[in-house]
């Protein structure tokens, strides 16, 4: 339950002033986030970072869950394919360490192994084709105007970036 740290005014001018959605949005996300932050989604998306390439290939995790009044860490629920689910069951201490290395804080105590198929990875691209250097030329013109150095720089490695996975896509 959120509490607000403001009190009642029952005041006519207060009644009908309505306050903007971003006014408690703060209290809000604290209360919803609290000390562990959204490490659940980090923890998803860098999976083969934390446990590396061979283990992630097996492995897809799927929920962490923090169960009610447990401050000592969740439980990491993680689908296995085939028979690693007994190589994981020994690797737990150590999954569990790169767990809370990668979110900075105790956020995973436990693992729970559910036997399930995981997908294959998704396929690597290769490195990006060169930009020509006509387009090259028209994407630093276009920042030229920007006066942070850091930004104008940023933006036309993005415009390149964009430009050569279009290229890479087949587009023109």
């Amino acid at each position: 339950m959120v509490r607000s740290t403001k009190t009642f005014d029952p005041s006519p001018e207060r009644r009908r002033r309505t306050e903007p959605a971003s006014a408690n949005l703060a209290a809000l996300l604290r209360s919803v986030a609290g000390k562990r932050g959204f490490a659940a989604a980090e923890i998803v998306t860098h999976w083969p970072l934390i446990v590396g390439e061979r283990l992630a290939a097996c492995t897809l995790p799927e929920r962490l869950r923090f169960e009610r009044n447990a401050n000592e860490g969740g439980v990491l629920e993680v689908r296995v394919d085939g028979p690693l689910a007994l190589e994981l069951q020994h690797l737990e201490p150590q999954i569990v360490e790169k767990v809370n290395g990668f979110c900075g804080y105790r956020a995973a105590a436990r693992l729970k192994l559910t036997r399930g198929h995981v997908p294959p990875p998704a396929p690597r691209r290769g490195p990006l084709p060169p930009v020509p250097p006509a387009e090259k030329a028209a994407i630093d013109r276009m920042v030229a105007a920007i006066e942070d150095d850091h930004l104008r720089e940023a933006l036309a490695s993005l415009g390149r970036a964009m430009r050569a996975r279009a290229i890479a896509d087949g587009g023109r």
